[in-house]
């Protein structure tokens, strides 16, 4: 299945950021190993605040900024990297101009001897540096020895929207407008290194007994790992865009989508992990949409440039428009009838040049 594709691009990867040529045995127990230290899943109750709340100016309309896979220290032996990712992002800051920026996991890369905490700090500090609230979901290489100093860590930095401690990494942001009423919320789910898994199932349970008998914020969801429903959505062929890789949703087998609309009001799911996929599609209401991936140190780059998704959400309506945005200024958002599952049917096929833009993609 599509899932255990997760792709030789994905396993290569892996493979060659371990420092060394790993063998295929290690890796394995490398993999195993990583089931049990789950990503995130150790809570701490430091801060017992579990909801953020940003006011925005302008109550009609939100502005994010989706950063996903940044991967910092993911090639060491190539600092020029690391270095392109700090200029990149502080330009789709620019560009975007955005209220707030969603990071959707996989900031930093993994926690080779034990140097996840120094690894987490220097990307945070460049999330800093921005000058932007932002948020934070977890990712499958996020990695650390002490996951409780990590959600405390995070919750303590500047501009930090991060609420994820009591809930080991799920937790809420409502957005006020002018007048302090909420008019918006993004539901922040940590996937962990499984895809959403009972404990996220049972997070969304206890929010939706919470809530019962209230209204709901419209809102929009944030995870690393896709729901398989990223797959569904695909092959029913109600998705448009750019798909080079097979859907990594890993152990999650679609039924965290229920619970996540008995919960939330949830308008949209943003997602990352997957590298060269970046499409939309709608499902039961709900509109499916892959991040681009941000950070240069990560594979893909030679298939679909690094660069970000720029949102905007009318709350008013209840919707939200999104554009992949490039670190030199290019947009591009798919034509209804791109399906691209090759380089040469993609807008993407030639990283030295500029994507086909909005108005030509669907003649790809």
């Amino acid at each position: 299945p599509d899932s255990q594709d997760t792709t030789l691009s994905r396993r290569a990867f892996m493979a060659a950021t371990a420092g060394s040529v790993v063998a295929a045995g290690a890796l394995a127990r490398a993999e195993e190993e990583a089931k049990v230290n789950r990503v995130g899943m150790v809570p701490s109750h430091t801060d017992a605040e579990t909801v953020a709340r940003l006011k925005i100016a302008n109550s009609g309309s939100i502005t994010a900024l989706q950063f996903t896979d940044v991967h910092f220290f993911c090639t060491p032996m190539l600092p020029k990297r690391d270095k392109q990712t700090v200029e990149d992002l502080p330009r789709l800051v620019d560009l975007a101009q955005p209220d707030l920026l969603l990071v959707t996991g996989d900031l930093w890369h993994d926690n080779p001897d034990g140097r996840g905490a120094e690894y987490m700090a220097y990307a945070v500090g460049q999330l800093e540096a921005l000058g932007v609230p932002w948020l934070f979901t977890w990712g499958n290489h996020d990695q650390l020895d002490d996951y409780a100093a990590g959600h405390d860590f995070l919750r303590q930095a500047k501009h930090s929207l991060y609420r994820g401690g009591p809930g080991a990494g799920n937790y809420r942001v409502e957005i006020t407008g002018a007048d302090d009423r909420p008019i918006w919320e993004f539901v922040c789910l940590n996937s962990s290194n499984h895809g959403l898994m009972a404990e996220q199932r049972a997070w969304l349970d206890a929010l939706a007994e919470s809530r019962a008998g209230q209204p709901r914020l419209p809102g929009t969801t944030l995870v690393h790992i896709p729901l398989k429903q990223y797959l569904d959505v695909w092959d029913s062929g109600d998705a448009a865009g750019v798909k080079l890789e097979g859907v990594s949703y890993w152990e999650e087998d679609g039924s965290s989508f229920a619970p996540l609309r008995r919960a939330t009001d949830v308008k949209s799911v943003f997602c990352g992990h997957d590298h060269v996929n970046d499409y939309s599609g709608m499902l039961d209401g709900v509109e499916l949409v892959f991040g681009h991936a941000t950070g240069t140190g990560g594979y893909g780059g030679n298939e679909v440039p690094k660069g970000a998704k720029r949102i905007e959400i009318d709350a008013a309506a209840g919707a939200c428009r999104w554009e992949t945005l490039l670190p030199d200024g290019t947009v591009w958002v798919p034509k209804e009838n791109l399906r691209a599952e090759s380089l040469e049917a993609s807008p993407f096929g030639d990283p030295k040049k500029k994507p086909r833009g909005r108005q030509d993609a669907g003649d790809a």
